[in-house]
């Protein structure tokens, strides 16, 4: 029996030296002190320890003393490519963050660009809202309490030049507040899952790419961090759908922080080539008809043969709208495949008169019948008319 029980023992203690902590992941600031020169920006870097396990996102809520610091800019890690929140201001920071794949270790999330505003020291410090989901099971596995912030002090400002004492420091915005100018924005290489966009700035600038299904919403991004005229960035990933249409927009900062916005612009996915034949209730092709494939729409119009071809047609499925001639639309469903050869559906549909149709044509036949009747009636009464008499003959005296 105590054999048993310090066999149970051992087995538990064993368990619980491998059970993970509750809240094992911790943030910092580094550096996380510094001087900053009023008016001069520090760039304090926000990172994350794992401790070891993987998490798929990043929520740092930090508070700021806004008489002392403002925050000039924020960029981002590459570590989270889901762009979730990202604002600042009212002596409060909001970043969340998001990973498809997962994050382990010790890993930037974002850049602060904190600008000094009034001498005296400030306290940066994670506050309440802050998190970070496991891969596992998404309970989270930040410990706040763990976390360290920073402390800054802001000092007189430094005559002929403006440098920190412990971090690097971005330019001056007084020295450059000219964002670059982007151009020639270009798509190209576009494939079922990726494409390549590539654009040009007017001074050495850093590169983003602000992706997403909809226009100026934008939930996942891409970042090249060093500084060049010339910019490229590959979208690529589980999260392109063959066929797709993306919404996107290109960003470069500068080295002093000012940033340049492209405009929004889309780019069209490779999908999948899609042929639905449509036969009446006899087997014959029905020609030169319309057909609606949704939900992306797309148009297309029978040939000789019943057949109408679509391309790029997303995978999964799509509801049919074929436009007959007797005022009833037949629809059915597809099932694309996401499969790279071509694929074919076939439709049979109706083509006699619908109820509505009979209803039309007979009221047609019985107008034309009227008609008929109307002018025949006419015509025998003009031709009794002729053969009446006009006036009566004088009577002999």
């Amino acid at each position: 029996m105590l054999k048993k029980l310090l066999i149970t023992l051992v087995f538990t203690f064993s368990l619980l030296l491998f059970v993970p902590s509750a809240h094992a992941s911790t943030l910092y600031l580094s550096p996380g002190s510094a001087n900053i020169p009023q008016g001069s920006v520090v760039s304090v870097a926000v990172g994350i320890n794992t401790a070891g396990e993987s998490i798929n996102g990043i929520s740092a809520y930090l508070s700021y003393p806004q008489d002392k610091l403002e925050v000039a800019w924020i960029t981002y890690g590459g570590s989270f490519a889901i762009a979730a929140e990202g604002a600042y201001g009212g002596g409060g920071i909001r970043i969340s963050r998001g990973s498809i794949s997962g994050v382990v270790g010790s890993v930037n999330v974002a850049t602060i660009g904190f600008r000094g505003k009034s001498q005296g020291t400030a306290t940066v410090t994670f506050i309440g809202g802050s998190g970070a989901p496991r891969t596992s099971d998404s309970s989270d596995s930040l410990n706040l309490g763990g976390s360290t912030g920073g402390t800054f002090t802001v000092t007189a400002p430094v005559s002929g030049g403006q440098t920190g004492t412990a971090a690097p420091i971005a330019p001056s915005s007084a020295k450059d507040q000219k964002a670059p100018n982007i151009s020639n924005v270009q798509v190209s290489l576009i494939s079922t899952t990726s494409a390549t966009i590539s654009w040009t700035t007017d001074e050495k600038a850093d590169s983003t790419i602000e992706y997403g299904l909809f226009k100026d919403r934008y939930i996942l991004s891409e970042n090249n961090k060093n500084l060049l005229t010339d910019h490229s960035i590959v979208l690529q990933g589980a999260a392109l759908t063959p066929g797709a249409l993306m919404h996107f927009r290109v960003k470069s900062n500068d080295a002093a922080g000012n940033e340049g916005v492209g405009n929004d612009l889309t780019v069209q996915l490779k999908g999948y080539t899609v042929s639905i034949k449509v036969f009446d209730i006899y087997s014959k092709p029905v020609r030169d008809t319309q057909i609606f494939l949704y939900t992306n729409p797309l148009r297309s119009k029978t040939s000789l043969t019943g057949e109408a071809v679509f391309t790029d047609v997303t995978p999964g499925k799509h509801l049919v709208v074929v436009k007959l001639s007797n005022n009833l639309d037949k629809t059915g469903e597809i099932d694309v495949q996401d499969f790279p050869l071509a694929q074919t559906f076939t439709l049979a549909v109706n083509t006699k008169l619908s109820e509505t149709g009979y209803l039309y044509l007979g009221l047609a036949v019985m107008g034309l019948i009227g008609m008929a009747v109307l002018v025949i009636t006419i015509i025998v009464l003009l031709k009794r008319k002729q053969k009446s008499p006009t006036s009566n003959p004088k009577q002999p005296v």
